[in-house]
């Protein structure tokens, strides 16, 4: 089983929240997620996520600006995801998108309701579903969320109860 791991941010600035407009090919076309992608071998999820955030929104944040809010693994038929989702609050909201991978179109600042419903469009549920749980405070920090399957519905279970 092939493993592999990703680092979501939902940075906040004056009660609002940067999303990027991602290309997806497998999903059909562009889509607003929050920063997040793959962490490279020699990162740990907070410089993984730091990274992410710099490079698809221009925003440069430190480590320990940042807040573990959740967690979540997905479970494929040959795969399994790790995911870590951060928060952080933002003091200088410009945005410019220096994403290598050339995938990000678009970076910008929404209100949460906003956000929210933008990220329920998302086709892939482990993407959209802890991230706007996140923004709608339907999940308190230290969550996990466990995918059997990407389409199936997620065990939400949190530490010590």
């Amino acid at each position: 089983m092939s493993r592999s791991r990703y680092a979501g941010v939902l940075a906040h600035h004056d009660d609002k929240v940067v999303l990027v407009y991602e290309e997806y090919p497998r999903w059909g076309g562009p889509y607003w997620n929050i920063p997040s992608g793959r962490i490279e071998d020699n990162e740990t999820p907070f410089e993984g996520a730091c990274r992410e955030l710099a490079e698809e929104t221009g925003l440069v944040v430190a480590t320990a600006d940042l807040v573990l809010h959740g967690t979540a693994a997905v479970t494929g038929a040959v795969t399994l995801s790790r995911v870590w989702n951060f928060t952080v609050d933002v003091v200088d909201p410009t945005l410019h998108v220096r994403d290598p991978d050339g995938l990000i179109q678009e970076a910008r600042w929404f209100p949460v309701e906003e956000a929210s419903r933008l990220l329920h469009e998302l086709p892939y549920r482990p993407l959209s579903e802890p991230s706007v749980a996140v923004l709608t405070r339907q999940a308190r920090p230290g969550a996990h969320w466990a995918y059997s399957d990407p389409e199936a519905e997620p065990v939400v279970t949190y530490p010590n109860g």
